[in-house]
């Protein structure tokens, strides 16, 4: 290639750079800037996220439910009757099933155990957060003693099906240990393709809420962008490089990951999850306020009604968490075990295939939460 070809191919690829810069700088000045609809709106928030999210992995969800500016700790918790030292007090702790017994998300769930406490003069307190397994709850828990002076009498953990994925698939390799060999944090996700991912939310959220002017944020965020998916773009051929193109989204631990420990679990797979099981509840019986543990489970769709396989067979999930935690806590007075497998397989409870709201979480329609999952755990404490 001649001198003035090689110049000319320089120019021209600089010149499209710059003009593909410019578009790029130019959407996000009237569009991103502004308009984004994850991100946290005050500072408040954004450090109270920024502080607990290198602990847990990752806090509620980003999207406006639990944007209160004096209340930033409702991403970790929520106080739904005050705690005080003549009541008795509850602590919920789980995932996304004990989070939707929050008013602003399934209300009849909420009005229901409220007006239980009310009534009881109980205290309570939600804890529930997406996709805490007993990892992430027992970490919480103990943030929630040493920073909040939380101390109840009684805890109430939902234990989900997905939890033995979520232990084995999304947060094994990112168990974080002191020189004690004590877990102290589940590492966050970052420039990752996973679900938990918040370092572009938290990135846009401290540039717009900065003092800086609008062309300088605008210029941080376009420069952010560009790092942002060029990372990502690295991290994405490393899992190719490691896992092969086939398996390429392995590190996402989307639900057909998780799903597959439901399908089969071998031995070893089935001790790591008691093993971290164990862990939680021994934090919880170690503590002398505490006079109660309810653990709380339910089969999702396809340990009730199955599923089709390529061959039009019908099967059914060989693994039951319900059964693993029976294992665990047998001949434990303390511990109370609700498993609605054995109401519901059992035909103690009335329960059709359409209770189910249909996702990949077997998550119940909002009625049959409160009418079925809510009441029974109340009935419990009564």
């Amino acid at each position: 290639m001649s001198k003035k070809n090689f110049l000319t191919v320089v120019v021209s690829t600089s010149v499209t750079v710059i003009i593909c810069y410019f578009i790029f700088f130019l959407k996000i000045y009237y569009k991103d800037l502004h308009q984004h609809p994850y991100r946290f709106t005050s500072t408040n928030t954004l450090n109270f996220n920024k502080k607990y999210y290198k602990k847990f992995h990752h806090l509620r969800d980003v999207n406006g439910r639990w944007e209160e500016v004096n209340k930033p700790e409702n991403y970790l918790f929520t106080i739904i009757n005050n705690f005080s030292a003549n009541k008795k007090n509850i602590l919920l702790q789980g995932d996304s099933w004990m989070e939707q017994m929050i008013e602003n998300n399934y209300k009849k769930s909420h009005k229901l155990i409220y007006n239980f406490v009310k009534k009881k003069n109980f205290g309570l307190i939600n804890a529930g957060v997406t996709s805490f397994s007993p990892s992430l709850m027992q970490l919480q828990y103990e943030v929630l003693e040493k920073d909040f002076k939380i101390k109840p009498n009684i805890v109430i953990a939902y234990i989900d099906q997905t939890d033995i994925g979520d232990e084995l698939c999304r947060y094994k390799d990112k168990r974080v240990y002191n020189e004690n060999n004590k877990l102290i944090s589940i590492k966050k996700e970052s420039f990752s393709r996973s679900t938990y991912d918040y370092t572009k939310i938290f990135y846009i959220s401290e540039i717009v809420l900065s003092n800086e002017s609008t062309l300088k944020k605008n210029y941080k965020l376009t420069n952010f962008y560009i790092k942002y998916e060029f990372y990502r773009l690295i991290n994405k051929i490393k899992s190719i490089k490691n896992n092969g193109w086939k398996n390429r989204d392995l590190t996402k631990c989307k639900f057909r990951e998780i799903r597959k420990y439901l399908i089969k679990s071998n031995s070893d797979e089935i001790a790591y999850f008691e093993n971290r099981v164990k862990d939680y509840i021994n934090l919880l019986l170690n503590k002398s306020y505490i006079e109660k543990i309810i653990l709380v489970t339910f089969p999702h769709h396809d340990h009730v009604f199955g599923y089709s396989t390529l061959d039009n067979k019908k099967k059914y999930y060989e693994i039951n968490v319900s059964n693993i935690i029976d294992g665990i806590i047998k001949n434990n007075n303390k511990i109370y075990h609700l498993n609605f497998s054995k109401l519901i397989l059992d035909k103690k409870i009335d329960f059709e295939k359409d209770f189910y709201f249909g996702d990949s979480a077997s998550h119940l329609k909002e009625g049959f939460h409160s009418n079925i999952f809510t009441k029974n755990i109340i009935d419990v404490l009564k």
